[in-house]
């Protein structure tokens, strides 16, 4: 499955955005910072254990609501439905145990989805949560820039 986003960008994006003082348009919101310390605690190292998994179902889960919310209050109802169709299956993880290729299809399934919907609609997600997304897909794929992405993790939540 093709991936929107470009490593690099996403590698400096997630560490730009866990980096306090970096120049950033938006903040991580405080539901963000929650989930970035999670992930930052149970996934460097071990993305496909269940633990991590779990986290990022959760992470999902919520960026999802958050923008199911927004695309709400736009009126885009259509896109909505669009968007829980997409993304269900990578909150799977929040009820149970799954391979981790199966969430990680589930995770790049939601994210490719939330970036078209973002295209079509205007409306954008929360782009800290996301960037967060993107940085946990890239490591479940063992892209080279895992260690970049771990390492922005690692910094902003020891900062926090």
């Amino acid at each position: 499955m093709k991936f929107y986003l470009k490593p690099l960008i996403a590698a400096i994006a997630i560490y730009t955005f866990m980096t306090p003082g970096a120049s950033n348009a938006q903040q991580p919101t405080p539901v963000t910072i929650v989930h970035a310390k999670t992930i930052a605690e149970t996934c460097p190292g071990q993305w496909e254990h269940q633990r991590c998994l779990q986290s990022l179902s959760y992470s999902n889960l919520a960026l999802a609501g958050q923008y199911a919310e927004a695309l709400n209050k736009a009126g885009k109802k259509d896109a909505i439905e669009t968007l829980r169709q997409t993304c269900a299956a990578s909150t799977a993880a929040t009820k149970g145990e799954y391979p981790p290729a199966a969430m990680t299809s589930a995770f790049t399934t939601c994210a490719n989805s939330i970036y078209s919907l973002s295209e079509e609609t205007g409306i954008k997600p929360d782009q800290s949560h996301y960037q967060l997304l993107i940085a946990a897909i890239l490591c479940l794929n063992k892209d080279p820039q895992c260690e970049l992405l771990e390492a922005g993790l690692k910094k902003g939540i020891g900062a926090q």
